[in-house]
């Protein structure tokens, strides 16, 4: 009899990868019509208010259907060999699905959500051993490399769970920001031989291609993400990302990538720009880094764009256009293309604030049905 644990093992990757997909993509595709007649049942809505740009109210739960995909199609296809990992990544997203359902349905307080996603990404990381390794010189006290490693490891993990949740504000650009980068990871983990990571990668990017057709096309089933949904990407990208530089770094891999570091950042430029902007501009305003308002990136895109679906493919395609870039020139070396990368942010970002205040508006599209 056919020991499943094997069945990995025996299944050339193409196959693993395409189940994995495919899996993924109709656990989801089938599963969110069910969760918003659910939703409408027992009246679990995001309800429009000033900051929104829907007109009624649109159940939140999709990040629930994401997160089945991603789990079970994982649980069946990465192989035994990745099960150390496997279970501590399970383990992190166990702890932001229920805190992320919690909140999408009565509202945390930002402390006990942060207590959460700390606590994930210390378990990843701690007993995981996904994170940044850094080789130092040892110091005699204590082993500073290994304290170094977690904080910013932990920093990492931190930093892409709450800039994903900030850029989901408006249809598609959460969903597409990770589907791009997590196709992109899966990519480069197929060319270098680490099959299992890559399921994963296409595990996520099924579910995700999946809630995008209800998020940006169904009327009768309109959804969006809630922080369930945009924390397990965010934490599912840190994963990639951290596995990503310390595979390039350390190895072993088929061929490393010698501007890691500058492809990474062009791959999740809008959540990591947009995060630490918005930090900045908040506290030279003198409010609180985690005061919410209407300044992101995408706010200032949807009222030039005055539409969701425009404003996110104008913002994927200019993070399209920058992955793009660094490729064409990798032979430049980290140091201009990080420099490249930022400048082009930032010129980017003060050219949308001068349109918004001199330029011709359009006015946003609200959702009505």
């Amino acid at each position: 009899m056919l020991n499943p644990e094997a069945i990995p093992f025996i299944l050339p990757p193409s196959y693993l990868l395409a189940a994995a997909f495919a899996i993924s993509f109709l656990i989801t595709f089938y599963g969110i019509p069910s969760v918003v007649k659910i939703s409408r049942i027992k009246n679990l809505y995001d309800i429009p208010g000033t900051r929104t740009s829907h007109l009624v109210p649109v159940p939140r739960l999709g990040g629930a259907m994401v997160f089945a995909g991603v789990i079970i199609s994982s649980v069946l296809f990465t192989g035994m060999e990745k099960a150390f990992e496997l279970k501590y990544i399970i383990a992190g997203l166990l702890i932001l699905f229920f805190i992320g359902l919690k909140d999408d349905i009565i509202t945390l307080q930002p402390y006990k959500k942060a207590i959460g996603q700390f606590l994930a990404s210390f378990i990843i990381v701690f007993f995981g051993g996904i994170k940044i390794v850094y080789n130092f010189p040892e110091n005699s006290v204590f082993d500073f490399n290994s304290l170094l490693s977690l904080l910013i490891s932990i920093g990492i993990f931190l930093t892409l769970i709450n800039s994903m949740n900030f850029i989901d504000g408006i249809d598609g650009l959460a969903a597409g920001v990770g589907t791009m980068a997590s196709l992109s990871f899966g990519i480069w983990f197929i060319l270098n031989g680490q099959i299992s990571f890559a399921v994963i990668c296409f595990s996520l990017t099924g579910s995700l291609i999946a809630f995008l057709w209800y998020n940006l096309f169904s009327r009768e089933f309109k959804i969006f993400l809630g922080d369930t949904g945009s924390m397990i990407i965010g934490f599912l990208l840190s994963v990639f990302l951290i596995r990503f530089l310390d595979l390039n770094w350390h190895g072993p891999v088929i061929k490393t990538t010698e501007v890691a570091p500058s492809l990474a950042l062009a791959i999740l430029i809008v959540p990591v720009f947009d995060i630490f902007r918005i930090v900045f501009v908040r506290i030279i305003h003198g409010k609180s880094p985690f005061s919410p308002d209407n300044n992101h990136i995408h706010h200032q895109v949807l009222k030039l764009a005055g539409s969701h679906a425009r404003s996110t493919a104008v913002i994927l395609s200019v993070n399209l256009l920058m992955i793009v870039l660094v490729l064409l020139f990798r032979n430049l070396g980290n140091g201009i293309l990080i420099s490249f990368l930022l400048l082009v942010s930032i010129t980017l970002s003060f050219l949308l604030a001068f349109l918004k205040k001199n330029g011709k508006r359009s006015e946003p599209d609200r959702i009505k049905h």
